[in-house]
């Protein structure tokens, strides 16, 4: 009787390999792996990184501070607007890259002076040539940063965004301040943060001082909230993250009002971002749970099954990964053999 995904009759392996049993044998495996359909063998890359963060930002009319990072497998987009007006930059006070570079710009820039001061700064990179397998990109902007070298550092309405993205993960992170003040290495106040970090979930405080955060999400966010006779909305410290469809994502917030219809919100210090995983093949998977061949070599392999697998002891050299491999293909062409017989003798 014929076997329908065997080409010709099948017939006792004894009859064709006279004095060697088939069943064990380390050729077998090749006809049968060709006749199995490949599962899950191909590996599905990860979702974009992407963050974004502003300092304000009343609906999509006008933004203070706003900064977007994206990066997915074929590119990498960055861009930062210090005042926008329906999505533009006014007065050349942003931004874009679109591919791999940086720009930046400001209204004002003393350059390397003892004091530098900026105001109105942004700046916008991404990395990733076509060849590249990691794409990363990058945006900030402020109202305004001053800085003393070793002596003090501040960012007035700062916005800071990063997205990362290889093929088997991607990553995002987003910060917004309203003061950022350093002095020296002694002394850090931010006043109205917000942030999502790598792990997803969103975060924001009112006052930072060297660490200590004062009124955060956690402490006031549940009992910060009122509705204007049901018209409109305000909440304030606000926080959120998960896990849905295979995505990571997060948001945060220090202030926000909306009204009933959803018109004109208004949000203040605002972040999210949003990455996630790739699902790896079955075949790398695989690959990555056997042994090295350095290992393999270092290791005599056992005689049991090299004897399963050819029938004789192995030789020296021999590496570990084939002798694993073979014994396996064996042990099911021998199974699948086996079966067949079964079949053949009840008919």
């Amino acid at each position: 009787m014929g076997v329908p995904w065997l080409v010709g009759e099948w017939s006792p392996p004894e009859s064709r390999f006279p004095g060697r049993n088939v069943g064990t044998s380390a050729a077998a495996p090749a006809c049968l792996l060709i006749g199995l359909t490949p599962v899950a063998a191909s590996a599905d890359a990860a979702p974009p990184g992407s963050a974004t963060a502003a300092a304000a930002q009343v609906s999509n009319l006008v933004g203070i501070s706003s900064t977007g990072a994206t990066a997915d497998p074929s590119r990498s987009d960055a861009r930062a607007t210090v005042v926008g007006v329906g999505g533009q930059p006014v007065a050349g006070t942003g931004g874009s890259q679109p591919e791999e570079g940086e720009s930046r710009g400001a209204l004002l820039d003393t350059g390397t002076l003892p004091a530098h001061v900026q105001v109105a700064p942004w700046h916008a990179s991404a990395k990733g040539s076509p060849a590249s397998s990691r794409r990363s990109s990058r945006a900030s902007a402020a109202a305004a940063r001053a800085e003393v070298p070793s002596v003090v550092k501040a960012g007035v309405l700062t916005s800071d965004s990063q997205a990362a993205h290889e093929w088997q993960q991607s990553s995002a992170l987003s910060s917004s301040n309203a003061i950022d003040l350093g002095l020296a290495d002694a002394f850090r106040l931010v006043l109205l943060h917000s942030e999502v970090g790598s792990s997803g979930k969103g975060h924001s405080y009112l006052v930072g001082l060297n660490g200590t955060e004062i009124g955060t999400d956690d402490q006031l966010g549940k009992g910060c909230a009122l509705n204007a006779a049901g018209v409109a909305s305000l909440s304030c410290l606000t926080a959120s993250g998960g896990v849905a469809n295979g995505i990571t994502s997060g948001a945060a917030e220090v202030a926000g009002v909306n009204t009933v219809l959803g018109l004109n919100p208004v949000s203040a210090f605002s972040t999210a971002a949003s990455s996630g995983l790739g699902t790896p093949s079955i075949l790398s998977s695989v690959a990555a749970a056997l042994p090295s061949i350095d290992t393999a070599r270092s290791v005599n392999p056992a005689p049991s099954l090299a004897a399963a697998a050819t029938g004789t002891l192995p030789r020296t050299g021999v590496a570990g990964v084939s002798l694993a491999a073979s014994a396996l293909a064996a042990l099911l062409s021998g199974l699948v053999l086996r079966l067949l017989g079964r079949r053949r003798l009840a008919a």
